[in-house]
């Protein structure tokens, strides 16, 4: 993945990323769970999960591993959300924004996936925006208060492909 390269999903693509998307939602809504856990409170949470997972498709398909099609409801909280690629024998975290902001997740929501990938998105085109290995975002410097507490690390300080791989690499060997 390359900074500031845009990946557009093919119409097939966009088909199976949206039919994936409704599903979840629908588990979600059945199960009695939708929009839990989320900081947003629209109604906007079928287009979320499809550009969430459409980020997911993108990250999986360029980087030549297997997407998870799976259709089950999962939380940071309860820890059942552990990770969305499993890709060099890391786990990632792909995270999406439609809108120009910098990396953020809730502070309640910090997990120990080994990094991110973090994309911008005018559905169906993704914008890669750059990788943050786990200790570089989850710093207690980078909590800011957006509409909760936060963890964000601007643009500028993602990281490309090489670098993320080689800061990944030295944490565990200093681990």
């Amino acid at each position: 993945m390359i900074i500031n390269k845009s990946y557009k999903l093919e119409p097939i693509e966009k088909s199976i990323v949206e039919m994936v998307a409704r599903a979840r939602q629908k588990n979600k809504e059945l199960t009695g769970i939708n929009g839990a856990g989320t900081v947003a409170k629209d109604s906007k949470h079928l287009y979320r999960n499809i550009i969430g997972f459409g980020a997911e498709f993108i990250f999986c398909k360029y980087n030549n591993i297997h997407v998870d099609f799976s259709i089950k409801n999962t939380s940071k909280k309860k820890g059942t959300d552990k990770y969305d690629a499993y890709w060099k024998n890391m786990t990632i975290d792909v995270k999406v924004t439609e809108k120009d902001l910098p990396l953020m997740t809730p502070e309640y929501s910090k997990t120990d996936v080994d990094g991110f990938a973090f994309f911008h998105c005018k559905y169906p085109r993704f914008t890669f925006k750059g990788f943050a290995t786990n200790s570089q975002l989850f710093q207690k410097k980078n909590i800011k208060k957006v509409v909760v507490d936060s963890y964000v690390l601007e643009l500028e300080n993602l990281l490309s492909k090489e670098q993320f791989l080689f800061l990944t690499k030295l944490n565990k060997h200093d681990k």
